[in-house]
């Protein structure tokens, strides 16, 4: 069951920082998850190391054991199942952000994806290391939040099935079990006429840590005039990523023209409790989440524009 470690020889290695480890890479889920089961939370799960590697290098915390999911296959896959697509684990970034069906169905979140890090980071991150390391910051939360994402966890007693606003409970924690992996992202196919917008602030255009971030999701109606249905989640402004539910009771059965942008902004505002940090302080974030939520709405009207052309 152990596995080599790049030219390291099978059976107990030496990591980089010269302490001995165990290091497991399995092909199959069913044996990733007979290793949880038997080491528990004596054992790091590593997708593309993109977090944990730093932090473990940072000497936070002590691993004995390492389950590196990089050989499972299905956990890298894209699928359209019935109404809902299904995406796996250790899709990467890259693969988010050139996959014709996420750009196609899911704008908001492909968007994202290209707004993270650096092309290398993109080639190795993952959308569940994203999820798991649970960072009030992390780029794809609140866009999963607000394509009404659920989270399929798996364990050797079975299947769970979350919701995405349910998974995350404070910053870098999570409702996930030491003997549960997350192994797919299931996001419904969104109706005809549905309209997002993606908005990032940071101190650089790149290869930053987010301040705060926007994912605003509009379904219209028919008529493509009034607001069937929306969902506006942020990031970084709050202990964990959030929707700002009073913004669909304000918008649902309302044509865009009818909207007081000004108002549904000051909404935003009120409702987030960020913080001061090394990255902003908790008023500036406040006065950014209000004027971002006025941008997103008249890109989705640009969209709408679009369409009556």
């Amino acid at each position: 069951m152990e596995e080599s470690f790049g030219d390291l020889k099978k059976g107990q290695k030496t990591c980089q920082r010269t302490i001995p480890c165990q290091y497991f890479a399995p092909q199959k889920i069913e044996k990733a998850l007979e290793i949880l089961a038997r080491y528990g939370k004596e054992i790091k799960v590593i997708a593309g190391g993109t977090d944990l590697l730093i932090q473990y290098y940072d000497r936070l915390y002590e691993v004995g054991s390492w389950l590196d999911l990089k050989n499972i296959k299905e956990l890298k896959e894209i699928k359209i199942h019935q109404n809902q697509m299904e995406i796996g684990a250790m899709v990467t970034h890259t693969q988010l952000e050139k996959s014709q069906d996420i750009k196609k169905y899911y704008p908001v979140l492909n968007q994202s994806a290209a707004d993270i890090g650096s092309p290398q980071i993109r080639n190795r991150g993952t959308i569940g290391g994203n999820i798991v390391n649970a960072s009030p910051a992390g780029d794809l939360l609140a866009p999963l939040m607000a394509y009404d994402a659920q989270f399929r966890l798996l364990s050797i007693q079975g299947e769970k099935i979350v919701p995405a606003e349910e998974f995350f409970v404070g910053p870098k924690k999570t409702i996930l079990e030491s003997a549960q992996l997350l192994t797919q992202i299931i996001l419904p196919l969104p109706p005809e006429r549905t309209y997002g917008s993606w908005i990032k602030i940071g101190k650089r255009k790149a290869l930053i840590i987010a301040t705060i971030t926007l994912g605003l999701v509009v379904e219209m109606a028919e008529d493509n005039k009034t607001v069937k249905d929306v969902r506006a989640c942020l990031g970084s402004v709050a202990p964990t990523p959030i929707e700002i539910k009073e913004i669909r009771k304000k918008m649902v059965g309302k044509n865009f023209d009818q909207l007081d942008f000004a108002e549904l902004g000051q909404i935003v505002e009120d409702k987030i409790s960020p913080i001061d940090d090394i990255r902003s302080t908790r008023e500036y974030r406040k006065d950014v989440a209000k004027n971002i939520m006025i941008n997103a709405l008249k890109e989705i009207i640009s969209q709408l524009e679009g369409d009556y052309k």
